[in-house]
């Protein structure tokens, strides 16, 4: 929690463009004075998709469907993000302190203001794994952060409407059917307000700034709205960003795959002789399918913790002589944490 009526300066930018989005707090962070008040910023912006800095585009995205798409590469942290019109972002840009030296301490720093915003239209959010914002064990909001000058920037967004047709269709995919089978793991993976709001009306932008200053003032923070000043304004104007290389090389950030939500993963790899997707969720195996593995397997292997002693002996009892190879197979498919 904040300090003695610690002073936030309340910055509103309204609606951007999918660059200007991003120019917003890396010029501003770059601006920042290390003694100056932590800073939020907030802002919708066009549709786009937001790579973490150190993913491949070519690795990570379907080239062809992402022609009609702005591709943003960003500073911040973390996995691929898929950014629409309808949803609110917000980016806190603080100086680190002995109390908040990591990105995880600013977010539990800030986190129990966004969780009354939440509550107060009837949602129970948890923060979990001290990066994300589950709502009945799906999650409803992630973030990402870097240094950038002297501020801590912490992003985040209040997912109130989502698409995600739109986004799976843009991740690289070895096969159509991996395509299906990510559809139905975010479904089950995230959530969205609408979602969750079930006959209730979701609020708007301007409703759920007010909603979340109150609670930050009521947490303690003396908040200050503000409007950009001369200085902001032409470093807004004059920065660029770098387009997105498209050549370069590297590797995926989940080897095979695409991380869902904190500990949930979805992979796929081929071999001459066959091949297996894989959905790991919370540290156990939620789905597996394979084309050497008859379906009776696959239903066995459902619930199944990572590297369990179990796990031997099913794919024995069902693989036979091929069990060990398939069982290093699986075992190096299946990824269960951020890596």
């Amino acid at each position: 929690m904040p300090g003695e009526r610690e002073t936030l300066r309340w910055l509103d930018l309204g609606h951007l463009g999918a660059s200007e989005l991003h120019v917003a707090y890396q010029a501003l962070a770059s601006l920042r004075r290390a003694d100056a008040p932590s800073l939020l910023i907030l802002a919708s912006a066009d549709r786009h998709l937001s790579l973490g800095a150190s993913q491949a585009a070519a690795l990570e995205l379907e080239q062809a469907a992402c022609a009609s798409l702005a591709v943003i590469q960003r500073p911040l942290g973390g996995g691929l993000v898929w950014v629409e019109p309808a949803h609110l972002n917000y980016f806190l840009l603080a100086t680190p302190t002995a109390q908040r030296r990591r990105p995880e301490e600013l977010l539990e720093w800030v986190a129990p203001t966004i969780q009354a915003a939440y509550a107060r239209y009837g949602l129970p959010v948890e923060l979990v794994a001290r990066q994300e914002f589950r709502c009945r064990g799906r999650r409803i909001g992630s973030t990402g952060a870097a240094t950038i000058g002297n501020s801590l920037v912490l992003a985040g967004s209040f997912l109130l409407h989502s698409d995600w047709c739109s986004f799976v269709a843009s991740v690289a995919a070895p096969t159509a059917e991996f395509r299906t089978t990510l559809g139905r793991a975010l479904r089950a993976s995230l959530t969205s307000w609408q979602e969750e709001l079930v006959g209730s009306v979701v609020p708007s932008h301007a409703e759920l700034k007010t909603v979340w200053k109150m609670q930050l003032q009521a947490q303690g923070w003396l908040v200050e709205a503000d409007d950009l000043r001369a200085e902001e304004h032409a470093a807004l104007k004059s920065a660029e960003l770098e387009a997105v290389d498209w050549e370069s090389g590297g590797r995926r950030r989940v080897r095979d795959g695409i991380k869902l939500r904190a500990n949930t993963f979805l992979t796929e790899k081929h071999w001459p002789e066959g091949w297996l997707r894989i959905w790991t969720e919370d540290g156990c195996y939620r789905e597996v399918e394979g084309n050497l593995f008859p379906p009776e397997l696959c239903w066995a292997l459902s619930g199944v913790q990572a590297r369990s002693p179990l796990l031997p002996s099913l794919m024995a009892g069902y693989l036979g002589a091929s069990a060990g190879l398939w069982l290093e197979r699986l075992e190096g498919l299946a990824v269960w944490s951020d890596q």
